[in-house]
């Protein structure tokens, strides 16, 4: 089979790694034709876009649509071609309906609640994003991919095909963590994730600071900007790919934080999966997949409130053996729930279902 596959981000964005590359990866491993069609690389993305001017972003838009209307040669002849979110960033899908004309085997992915305006996000160019592309496409597409089933029952109401997969944990680059013998050091509080996430630290913060005067603990941010918390020891690191699996595995205990708004409720608990699977255990809010995800008090704990949070923390902090115990447990939850293995099946079974029974 021919598999297009386009990703609506570089592979500086975890979804593409994960719920792309790696999976066109397996598929090529058994003979197939699979091409991948990213907007732009990660040097020019960080070149023209983040964090630069209008008229630099602009230019990058401007690249962007250009190297689209190129990547279309590939739609004619495809057995099936998979959408990871829009094509273009801003405005309706027009380039996905051109698709549609020329090839009507068509799935889409998501893992966010796309259709609900992002957190803590004050962009100029956000008031052009489309949040009825995943009405739209379920209207255009033989068939739905979408990583939880708080999204499955959004998309539900307009394309009935549709298949749950997780984003999945590359279990070979996620190596676990290795728990030496006890040392005075510090215990080591992890969160990883996009800049714009950073806003929901803001509820754990006085939490972090009352721990911080009892027990040694230092907070380790890897993103892309600098964190600062007067009180807390913190150590930033500007997120790179090469080092993605480091950053998770000098934490002693994972954060993922979140409010329970509908955006963050159609998140995948990404963080928490990949703290999990390098063994490291994390500590989350009970919103949304995050509560299927975490047995409580087995492979992670749950926390609510403030009072919840301080009390989860402070047990992890105080027992290295029971950091190790479940950082165990939580990589065999990985292994045997969320990794690429445990869901290929499923995700081959989408591509040969809509390359061979879609007209």
């Amino acid at each position: 089979m021919k598999i297009v596959f386009f990703g609506n981000a570089s592979e500086k964005i975890a979804a593409i790694r994960y719920r792309v590359l790696k999976f066109a990866d397996m598929l090529a491993a058994e003979g197939h034709i699979c091409i991948v069609c990213l907007p732009s690389s990660i040097s020019l993305q960080e070149r023209l876009y983040e964090g630069r001017s209008k008229a630099s972003k602009l230019l990058f838009l401007f690249l962007v649509f250009l190297r689209r209307l190129l990547q279309l040669r590939h739609v004619l002849g495809a057995d099936a071609v998979l959408f990871r979110g829009p094509l273009f960033p801003y405005g309706p899908p027009v380039l996905e309906r051109l698709i549609r004309l020329m090839n009507p085997r068509l799935i889409f992915d998501i893992d966010d609640a796309i259709w609900e305006p992002p957190a803590f996000v004050d962009s100029f160019f956000a008031r052009f994003i489309d949040y009825g592309w995943v009405r739209k496409m379920a209207g255009m597409c033989a068939h739905a991919i979408v990583g939880n089933e708080y999204l499955r029952q959004y998309v539900q109401g307009f394309n009935p095909n549709i298949t749950i997969i997780p984003t999945c944990i590359d279990m070979v680059r996620h190596v676990p963590k290795e728990y030496d013998a006890a040392s005075d050091g510090p215990t080591v509080l992890g969160w990883t994730g996009l800049k714009d996430n950073l806003g929901y630290m803001t509820p754990l913060e006085p939490v972090l600071q009352d721990l911080a005067k009892k027990y040694p603990v230092r907070l380790l941010i890897s993103t892309g900007r600098p964190y600062t918390l007067e009180g807390v020891e913190v150590e930033n690191h500007y997120w790179v790919l090469e080092h993605e699996i480091d950053y998770l595995r000098q934490s002693d205990i994972g954060l993922m934080p979140l409010e329970d708004t509908p955006r963050a409720r159609g998140k995948c608990a990404f963080k928490a999966l990949q703290y999990m699977a390098v063994g490291v255990p994390p500590v989350i809010s009970p919103v949304g997949m995050n509560a299927d995800v975490i047995e409580h008090g087995v492979n992670g704990f749950l926390a609510d409130t403030p009072g919840e949070w301080r009390e989860m923390l402070e047990r992890l902090i105080t027992d290295r053996a029971l950091r190790q115990r479940m950082g165990q447990a939580a990589r065999r939850t990985i292994q045997e729930r969320y990794s690429h293995e445990a869901n290929y099946p499923r995700f081959k079974e989408v591509i040969d279902h809509v390359a061979h029974h879609t007209k």
